[in-house]
């Protein structure tokens, strides 16, 4: 029997990062059953060979696609956008699925703007975007941040629903305009395996002395890509700050991107050395944050940081700036504390009370629940079904 319905995934490009990282657990965990399943992006990402090697998904990868806004590429990537959809709707009818039965699920901002237009012009019948934050934001270019609020506006219109991972930026999608009234919109968080990552957390103190560091160190851990919008040279320069007041004190930094070579200035320019380590990529997460005190992240805008979430997971106390949906996790004081963002001052005093305080909410081992993937999945799931509106076969 064939599947009744088809899902395509459509994301710029599986780099490691919380949206990229719910996207292919959820495309690899969809109920093959049920659903004939895609992931399509652009190529050049560190899950790119997870990906490909996941049973039964159709993994393409759009080259035209890439982040940058490109006059020459972008248009490129949405006609070939237009016929893959196209031939794809056709296979999924040879198969025996229904027409109504085809959903196009969007993330990121490039593929979701590209992605609902290729959507609409396709005529595909179902169009879903996940807001995992935006691509404007406060302090940036005003011609920068006009384009991609516009774009957003426009792509909305041709949208039959929203997954948002956080209250907050579902909030603002409304009063943006991102989001109609009419239009069907809810909250699932990102999800990953909650058993895993905590079997995973206990390499920590293993991590830990593999690093070079033993007990009486106080460690800080970021979690972040070294990109403009994880605003690392803040955390450079709170670090320095920290560094003169906790003569044991270092910063882990796990994550590797455009920024790097800055950074590594700054970092000299500070005299910090040794005091703020850039461990490149890991892939070893549970492990790493298991192996700090405090995890701290500079952000100047997120959907909702999953290094928050994974803090507490570990039962480690988050420091980060007041952005976006962190506050619907992280409590001043119970599990951490949060600041304004570009203040290097007030983040540095934040990460000094967490390293002294450790606090540390118990209540939070309920609260995660809702970070479970197969939770995720299984509401993503629920949400195509009612969108389709196919009727399930009998059960015999």
């Amino acid at each position: 029997m064939s599947p009744r319905a088809t899902i395509v995934h459509l994301i710029t490009q599986l780099e490691l990062g919380g949206a990229q990282e719910n996207t292919l657990y959820t495309a690899a965990h969809l109920d093959r059953a049920r659903y004939r399943v895609g992931l399509w992006s652009g190529g050049g990402g560190m899950l790119d060979d997870e990906a490909a090697k996941v049973p039964a998904l159709d993994r393409r990868i759009i080259r035209e696609m890439k982040r940058e806004i490109s006059p020459r590429s972008d248009p490129a990537a949405l006609a070939k956008l237009v016929r893959m959809l196209r031939d794809d709707q056709k296979e999924h009818a040879r198969l025996g699925g229904d027409p109504r039965a085809y959903v196009l699920h969007t993330h990121s901002s490039k593929a979701g703007i590209l992605g609902r237009m290729a959507g609409r012009l396709a005529r595909v019948p179902v169009i879903v975007h996940s807001i995992h934050g935006f691509g404007f934001y406060e302090g940036q270019d005003w011609k920068a941040h006009a384009l991609f609020l516009n774009a957003e506006r426009a792509a909305s219109a041709m949208t039959d629903a929203f997954i948002s991972v956080s209250r907050a930026n579902l909030a603002e999608a409304r009063a943006r305009g991102l989001v109609a009234a009419h239009q069907r919109a809810v909250v699932i968080r990102s999800g990953f395996d909650l058993t895993a990552f905590r079997a995973e957390a206990a390499e920590g103190p293993a991590t830990r002395a593999a690093l070079g560091y033993g007990p009486d160190d106080e460690i800080f851990v970021a979690v972040a890509n070294l990109k403009p919008q994880k605003d690392p040279q803040t955390l450079v320069r709170a670090m320095a700050i920290v560094a003169k007041e906790r003569p044991r004190a270092v910063l882990l930094y796990a994550g590797d991107g455009e920024l790097r070579p800055e950074i590594e200035a700054a970092i000299a320019r500070e005299g910090l050395g040794e005091r703020f380590r850039l461990l490149g990529w890991r892939r070893d997460i549970p492990a790493v944050l298991a192996a700090g005190d405090v995890v701290v992240l500079s952000s100047l805008f997120e959907g909702l940081p999953r290094s928050a979430v994974q803090a507490l997971v570990v039962r480690r106390p988050f420091v980060g700036t007041r952005v976006d949906g962190t506050s619907e996790v992280i409590h001043a004081g119970k599990n951490g504390w949060l600041v304004e963002p570009r203040d290097p001052e007030a983040l540095a005093r934040a990460m000094i009370r967490a390293m002294i305080e450790r606090p540390v909410d118990p209540d939070d081992l309920a609260r995660l629940e809702a970070w479970d993937a197969r939770r995720m999945v299984a509401e993503q799931a629920e949400l195509y079904d009612a969108l389709i509106a196919v009727p399930s076969a009998p059960v015999p």
